[in-house]
């Protein structure tokens, strides 16, 4: 058996029914960038297509060009990032996206490249409100207007922000403050500010005080990966056989640092950290790591369809790791089931089942 990443839709449906529950009147835009957060770009798409919604945002040009070729022709589709490249624009033109502008330069480039196709290219504007990333500075309303006032071959039918994930309450409602004076100013001025969205996920479940606007990004919540207690269940695991059973003596060295004080029957799975397995981000510190409190003999263990849970023996490889099949039935052949982050998990061929 070739292993692959299992996905549960009976999860994900789940965890869809946990964000339901937390909005309150704003509508879903779902989240297809890095893969759906690796849990497939097209299956999440048809996941969310069932569940009867049509807005889409992905992170790159060329998941739309994917997403029209393969039927979703009449859904919206945002790119969730500011461009000036003229390539990327001309794709987003090709297939009917809507554009982000973040800036005078994005602006100004979206406009001039519709100009000469004679198209009217549909865009969002985004506000930098604490990302610092992208976006017009809530100051910058003059450079706003002129795309109202002067660029005619855009059409604005959305405003939004983006609310970093480790900001507290008082600092996320800082935020959306900034971001309310802009909607304001945008109104007083007559102009029309379509759509409006600011949460995404973690925003979402971990201040649900916050004003939802018309739209609320969920993406990451599907994974069931979000801070702090949520009711969501994690999504993804890898499922692949025991290769190798073999006995390594007691005092030997077993996975690089574990020196076994008796001797064991350890099982070698085809799974390591470049699947995924105990990949982890961790809280807010934007860098991704082996999961430390969970490393060595003991402190993970694998699910077997023997319905025995096996325990991992020192370190995890990039390829393998080493579980302890002594008091167990597995043996080779035996199917082992390894939890992991999606987002971590490659080019695994995902199934959704």
């Amino acid at each position: 058996m070739t292993k692959e990443l299992y996905i549960e839709k009976s999860l994900l449906k789940k965890n869809y029914q946990e964000v339901c529950g937390r909005l309150s009147g704003a509508h879903l835009l779902a989240v297809l960038k890095n893969n759906a957060y690796g849990l497939g770009l097209l299956p999440m798409a048809r996941f969310w297509r069932e569940a009867g919604i049509r807005r889409f945002g992905v992170g790159d040009p060329s998941d739309a060009a994917q997403l029209r070729a393969e039927g979703f022709t009449s859904e919206e589709i945002l790119l969730l990032r500011s461009t000036a490249v003229p390539e990327e624009i001309n794709a987003l033109l090709d297939h009917n996206v809507i554009a982000t502008v973040g800036s005078q330069e994005a602006a100004l480039a979206l406009s001039g490249i519709a100009e000469k196709r004679s198209a009217v290219a549909e865009a969002h504007i985004c506000i930098d409100c604490g990302t610092g990333t992208y976006g017009f500075l809530p100051r910058e309303t003059d450079k706003i207007y002129s795309i109202f006032s002067y660029m005619q071959n855009i059409a604005v039918s959305g405003v939004y922000t983006h609310l970093p994930g480790n900001l507290s309450l008082k600092k996320a409602r800082a935020c959306l403050d900034e971001f309310d004076g802009v909607l304001s100013a945008l109104r007083e001025q007559t102009y029309e500010t379509g759509l409006v969205h600011a949460l995404g996920s973690t925003a979402l479940f971990r201040h649900p005080g916050l004003p939802q606007y018309d739209l609320v990004r969920v993406g990451a919540a599907m994974t069931g990966r979000i801070p702090g207690k949520t009711g969501l269940s994690h999504v993804g695991a890898v499922i692949a056989p025991v290769t190798d059973v073999r006995w390594i003596p007691a005092g030997a060295l077993a996975a690089e640092r574990l020196k076994l004080r008796r001797s064991i029957r350890a099982g070698l799975i085809p799974v390591g950290y470049a699947d995924g397995a105990l990949m982890s981000r961790p809280a807010y510190t934007k860098l991704f790591s082996l999961t430390k409190a969970r490393r060595g003999h003991g402190k993970v263990h694998v699910k077997l369809d023997t319905g025995e849970e096996a325990a991992v023996l020192g370190m995890i490889g990039q390829n393998h790791m080493l579980v302890d099949l002594t008091q167990l039935r597995a043996a080779a052949g035996t199917l082992a089931r390894v939890e992991v982050d999606p987002l971590f998990a490659g080019t695994l061929a995902r199934r959704v089942q």
